[in-house]
């Protein structure tokens, strides 16, 4: 990257890091204060103090129990408080949250023993696996595999090795729970078109994973003639996973989290953490590249976020003014999903028209919202339901309202049925 292009990134002059005053927040329940205080990573002293002085007022331990389980966040908060609070200070609470997060600590050891296995298998099969997110963002990010609630395991690997990959999967002992139905010729070139990943699980752990051919749902978010992504070693233990190098891992999880609205604080949690141990020239390195990739929307909604709930020392650099009405409809989102229901919206009460239409005006280009309106009004669990022929397969757009009211209207469902996912799903 040319000088000059960088020095118009970093402001100048700056300060190397910048933080915006927790007073900020002082207008949420003081709940929702003690989880935000409890999702930066590594505490100051500042931090331990806000800490302290919102334990000793009157709070609702149960509601802030609830709010840093929806958030994902329990073992962040936990090594938090422990940290901040003097000995013997709400032990009881302590107690019985250490008993959760020794159960998340135990999964993670097992999400990040399998991770190894998964990509040594891969390696002497003569394939590269990478793992997203995950055990490998716990290291990086916070120093530990179990300091981030264990979702599923994300993978990825080049469209050339899909099938090479899912074979290995099925070997290791890993079921296919999405897409379930058969894939015939059209519904596989669809979903291979429309979707980005398998999701299976290993029935004998209960570890769910899934398997990413690309980063992102739509194929606009991604450049066709792009280079592979790089890569970098990640040791876990006596092994080595391979993730995404710092600079793509950053701008990834900024775009993971735009897509999805920004609903749970984990995923800020990962962007404060990432960003305590970057400079400026690390930064300005990021948004370079988001704004190769069409990206820099993405990049500066997850930065005020950050500023906003979490207040955390950061890097200080001046984005380029573009795409500002996206990155106020980002932002929002975020505001208004992290805060819903009293700062405890469940994952299933999204709004999911509301989500849907949000995700169509993420970008303007025909290509990105005509892939959006397809994925949406061909859904593949409907494969399942109705079995029709290849030859009939546009069919699937007009059942798409009927089966869509037999699954989420109570008097016309007859069984159960998984999520509906015509947006994307949430992950680790």
């Amino acid at each position: 990257m040319p000088d000059h292009v960088m020095a118009s990134l970093i402001k100048m002059p700056a300060p190397e890091k910048t933080f915006t005053p927790i007073e900020a927040n002082r207008n949420f329940a003081p709940e929702f204060q003690l989880a935000l205080a409890c999702a930066r990573w590594p505490l100051r002293d500042r931090d331990r103090e806000e800490i302290q002085r919102l334990t000793d007022g009157g709070l609702d331990w149960r509601k802030f129990l609830r709010i840093i389980d929806r958030n994902q966040i329990l073992p962040l908060a936990h090594r938090n408080l422990r940290d901040a609070l003097a000995p013997g200070r709400d032990t009881e609470f302590l107690d019985s949250l250490r008993s959760k997060v020794m159960g998340f600590a135990s999964h993670s050891l097992s999400h990040a023993a399998e991770s190894i296995r998964i990509t040594e298998s891969a390696r002497k099969a003569g394939f590269e696996i990478v793992t997203v997110k995950g055990i490998s963002l716990s290291v990086l990010a916070y120093g530990n595999v179990a300091m981030r609630s264990p979702g599923d395991i994300d993978l990825l690997v080049s469209p050339a090795h899909v099938f090479e990959a899912e074979r290995l999967l099925l070997e290791l002992g890993y079921v296919r729970y999405e897409p379930r139905a058969e894939l015939t010729p059209r519904r596989l070139k669809h979903y291979l078109k429309y979707y980005k990943h398998f999701a299976y699980i290993r029935e004998a752990k209960a570890i769910p994973l899934e398997l990413h051919w690309r980063l992102y749902h739509c194929t606009a978010l991604e450049d066709p003639d792009a280079k592979p992504f790089e890569t970098m070693p990640v040791p876990i233990g006596s092994g080595v996973v391979s993730t995404l190098t710092r600079n793509e891992l950053f701008l990834y999880l900024c775009a993971h989290g735009a897509i999805h609205g920004w609903p749970i604080l984990k995923w800020l949690a990962d962007i404060g953490a990432l960003l305590g141990a970057m400079t400026s020239d690390d930064l300005g390195r990021v948004a370079a590249l988001a704004s190769e990739r069409g990206l820099i929307a993405e990049l500066q909604a997850a930065l005020i976020l950050v500023d906003f709930f979490l207040a955390v020392e950061r890097p200080a650099i001046q984005l380029p003014p573009e795409a500002n009405r996206l990155v106020v409809r980002i932002v929002n989102m975020a505001k208004r999903l992290l805060t819903a229901e009293d700062y405890c919206l469940e994952i299933h009460r999204l709004p999911r028209f509301g989500m849907f239409l949000y995700d169509l005006r993420m970008r303007s280009s025909w290509r990105y919202r005509s892939e959006d309106i397809r994925r949406a009004f061909v859904f593949p669990d409907d494969w399942d339901l109705i079995d029709l022929p290849d030859a009939l397969f546009p069919l699937y757009a007009a059942v798409r309202p009927v089966s869509w009211m037999y699954r989420h209207l109570p008097r016309l469902s007859r069984r159960p049925s998984t999520a509906d996912r015509s947006s994307p799903p949430l992950s680790s």
